[in-house]
């Protein structure tokens, strides 16, 4: 949990305007994991303009009940495993601008690093992973720099649950996905 306000904190701090053109905003933001199930969250969303078009892009969201079922087919656990994930974005947006448009669509790529716990008490341990993932949004103004934005992401990653036992009677090493969908609403503002 320390590592998740450590890492939000972090890119709070980042919101600080450093270039011309940019914002920050807050989003919620809904994940659907191909092999966990769903979670709402919350997060920070910071940018910096580099031309009209193309902004880089830091994002932080944090979702604090994940759940591995046991009871999926293939999933090789003998019991659920809970997990807490803040996902840390690094990435470039293109932004379709044209003058006198009011609704902006962007397209983004980047990277991803996985600040993944289990919780307490789980019995089996997950480490920190890398992954990918695409963007594509709306953006609405409704005041002089402040904008909506709405946006739909893909995710790619895998995580490794390791453990002495859990419920086999041995060591266990279960690959899971963490690919899937994941949808934000925010609010944000230009500086």
């Amino acid at each position: 949990m320390k590592k998740a306000f450590l890492a939000l904190g972090l890119l709070a701090l980042l919101a600080v305007p450093v270039s011309a053109g940019g914002g920050f905003g807050l989003h919620a933001g809904w994940v659907d994991m191909s092999d966990a199930d769903n979670d709402a969250g919350w997060g920070l969303m910071v940018k910096f303009g580099l031309t009209p078009h193309v902004d880089i892009q830091l994002r932080g969201t944090d979702f604090r009940e994940m759940t591995v079922s046991g009871s999926q087919g293939g999933s090789g656990l003998a019991s659920d495993f809970d997990f807490q994930a803040t996902l840390l974005d690094l990435g470039f947006n293109y932004n379709f601008i044209k003058e006198g448009r009011k609704l902006t669509p962007y397209v983004g790529l980047g990277g991803t690093y996985y600040l993944l716990d289990s919780t307490p008490d789980s019995n089996a341990r997950v480490g920190d992973e890398y992954g990918w993932y695409g963007v594509a949004g709306l953006e609405f103004p409704i005041a002089k720099r402040w904008d909506l934005y709405l946006e739909g992401m893909w995710r790619d990653a895998k995580m490794t649950i390791k453990g002495d036992d859990l419920g086999f009677g041995g060591p266990v090493d279960v690959g899971v996905n963490l690919n899937g969908p994941q949808v934000n609403l925010g609010i944000s503002l230009a500086w």
